[in-house]
């Protein structure tokens, strides 16, 4: 059987933890997890039967599949604490943003496979992209175990770690981004006065969910649902050409604005802050 710690029970960890159980591909007396204060960890195994153990050594040191689900900053002193009870041969899947698979082979050591994933939180609904990055020394092995549970709560995208960062925005970060676009439609029309706020974001939010549906059940092309709806001459056709306009230098901003937090972030990361 294969065994798995978790370090990390916030928000990421414990939803990848539930899907891979619910999947049924990993059963809960497989999982050992620890989180900072313990109490997340403690309720995870209270919910899901897997142990919560009360240090981040003893998750990781019978594991073979290690997943570091916690916040950038902290990947280095983690490492540094868990180096030497990890396996050898273990396999080291990290979901921390802004942590090269370089800094985690100098911080974790040659003696273990590493593998760099961001999952979205679009894995609780079983959709969405998970972005995978190959360390050197994964085997074909390792590859196939990560992309079987990753796949089973979602589509897996394999990449060149250059590209992470611009995936992510569209992928991990895009649930975020795509909301707060709607909520701000739903609230253009709060503000002529006519409509509540709470009609006004179910109006919106249930026509988002019908839209995602529509482009995933027939594989419908973004201009494709834009032309049946936005027909020519048609007022919908006006909105699309006031947001063609427009929302190319928004949303440029809002590229350079994701781009230049994560180089404070690495850059924090590398130096050990």
């Amino acid at each position: 059987m294969t065994r798995y710690g978790f370090i990390g029970t916030g928000s990421m960890g414990s939803m990848l933890v539930r899907k891979f159980i619910g999947t049924g591909l990993v059963t809960p007396d497989a999982i050992a997890a620890s989180s900072k204060s313990g109490v997340s960890a403690r309720e995870l195994a209270g919910t899901t039967g897997i142990t919560a153990t009360p240090t981040n050594r003893e998750a990781a040191e019978n594991a073979d599949v290690v997943f570091i689900c916690v916040k950038p900053v902290q990947v280095r002193s983690v490492l540094k604490e868990i180096r030497d009870v990890l396996k050898q041969d273990a396999l080291l899947v990290s979901i921390a943003a802004c942590v090269s698979l370089e800094n985690l082979r100098e911080w974790a050591g040659d003696h273990v496979h590493l593998i760099r994933i961001i999952p979205s939180v679009t894995a609780e609904e079983n959709a969405g992209i998970s972005l995978v990055a190959w360390g050197r020394s994964v085997h074909p092995e390792d590859k196939k175990l990560v992309l079987r549970l990753l796949n089973a709560i979602g589509t897996a995208v394999e990449t060149d770690e250059k590209n992470f960062d611009l995936y992510t925005d569209l992928t991990s970060c895009g649930p975020a981004l795509i909301v707060s676009m709607v909520q701000e439609f739903a609230a253009s029309a709060v503000r002529t006065g006519a409509v509540p706020p709470e009609i006004a974001e179910y109006l919106v939010r249930e026509t988002l969910i019908g839209t995602a549906w529509i482009l995933d059940g027939n594989q419908t092309t973004f201009d494709e649902v834009i032309g049946r709806v936005a027909t020519k001459g048609g007022s919908t056709e006006e909105g699309v050409k006031v947001l063609r306009a427009r929302l190319p230098e928004t949303m440029d901003e809002v590229l350079k604005a994701l781009d230049a937090k994560r180089k404070v972030t690495a850059e924090k990361v590398a130096g050990g802050e």
